[in-house]
């Protein structure tokens, strides 16, 4: 690369649109950090101070950018699905896909170098580094951003499961296992079975669908566990806000699964270049051993493999059984926080790591006696009961 890197830092909602133009012409990896859906994140999610977001550029040409926003809210730590320790921080979120031109040394240094500027300066307590795979260069260049007492340790590494979307749906099955073609095929003739015309598939979209997609899925989603923990789909002005903007943008897709007209499951997915990422999903458990869910699932990746602009269809974070199931390829990814080198930076540190230690230790012996699965499934089991 000729020429030094230089950098622009918008601090406020009305900066970002002298980045604009520069910004669109960056190669971002995810659609959290397309113009459209990062600037009206910023404007309904609750708890944002304003955005952190850079462009590096070489001789007025935009090379690299950091899509990240400042939050203040409780940075939480838990034990299993329980919360010990959840002080109120300032925390620069860099967004999944938030780093574009990282693998040119120069750019990702300079960008890196504005996170450390806003750690340095008290701008924020602590910073959240979007996931990267383990070994690669960028969660080396994102290790290397604090000194040992500014480093959250203990965090640990998750497997990302993918796809790659073959010719026809008739040859993924086949290259599943014997087991899994039979249960595919029978969840199938079960559902035709026992409901008939009476089920319906529903594949949302474009920004018509908006109020359907968003009142369906919140629906069955508080029937979930996920719900029931405080978490999986909501339907808030945020959700709803993104939802808009990523149908009209073409960015999000919706599956549902309707029962004589009431939804009974949800994918929701978004789409990006080549790829198709699995968000969040949900069944209505009265339905649970007919296994709606999955079979909503195969329309999904029959409907990504039918789309000939993907390519991949992207499980996520997290090792579940279908996942393992039904991808072709995978590795291991984790985040990274990194605190202020400032007195208080390093007392939340250091509170947090009492914590995740001795969970930490837990979590291994449970691994390695095969009792992770087992533990998990009654904590859900036991927030499901306490909600209901």
């Amino acid at each position: 690369m000729n020429g030094a890197v230089g950098i622009e830092v918008a601090r406020a909602v009305d900066d970002m649109e002298r980045l604009r133009t520069a910004w669109k012409d960056l190669p971002w990896e995810r659609e959290e950090a397309a113009y459209e859906y990062f600037t009206t994140r910023l404007t309904v999610r609750p708890g944002v101070i304003g955005p952190y977001a850079a462009v590096a550029s070489v001789g007025g040409r935009p090379v690299g950018g950091l899509a990240g926003r400042l939050e203040l809210r409780k940075l939480s730590t838990s034990v299993g699905y329980k919360v010990v320790y959840a002080p109120t921080a300032r925390v620069l979120r860099v967004v999944d896909g938030g780093i574009a031109g990282a693998d040119e040394p120069a750019v990702l240094d300079t960008l890196l170098g504005a996170v450390r500027a806003a750690l340095a300066d008290g701008t924020a307590d602590a910073v959240a580094l979007p996931p990267a795979e383990l070994g690669s260069p960028l969660l080396e260049a994102f290790t290397s951003l604090g000194g040992p007492f500014e480093r959250q340790p203990f965090i640990t590494p998750w497997m990302r499961r993918r796809l790659v979307l073959p010719a026809t749906f008739e040859e993924f099955v086949a290259s599943r296992s014997s087991n899994t073609r039979w249960r595919i095929r029978r969840d199938a003739r079960r559902l035709a079975d026992t409901f008939g015309d009476e089920l319906r598939v529903e594949i949302v979209r474009d920004p018509s669908g908006l109020d359907g997609l968003v009142e369906s899925a919140d629906r069955v989603a508080r029937t979930t566990y996920q719900r029931a923990l405080g978490a999986g789909f909501a339907d808030t002005p945020e959700q709803r806000a993104l939802a808009a903007v990523g149908l009209e943008h073409g960015w999000v897709r919706g599956y549902l699964l309707h029962l004589r007209g009431a939804p009974i499951a949800y994918w929701l997915c978004s789409t990006w270049r080549d790829t198709i990422l699995i968000r969040t999903a949900g069944f209505d458990t009265a339905f649970a051993e007919l296994r709606v869910g999955l079979f909503l699932l195969m329309r999904v990746i029959e409907d990504a493999i039918a789309d000939p602009d993907l390519r991949v269809l992207d499980f996520g974070p997290g090792d579940a059984t279908y996942k393992q199931q039904f991808s072709s390829e995978s590795h291991e990814e984790r985040n990274s926080v990194v605190f202020a080198p400032t007195l208080r930076g390093r007392r939340l540190n250091a509170t947090r790591t009492l914590v995740l230690a001795p969970a930490h230790g837990a979590r291994r012996v449970l691994d390695e006696t095969g009792l992770t699965d087992k533990v998990r499934a009654r904590w859900r089991r036991g927030a499901v009961r306490f909600r209901a």
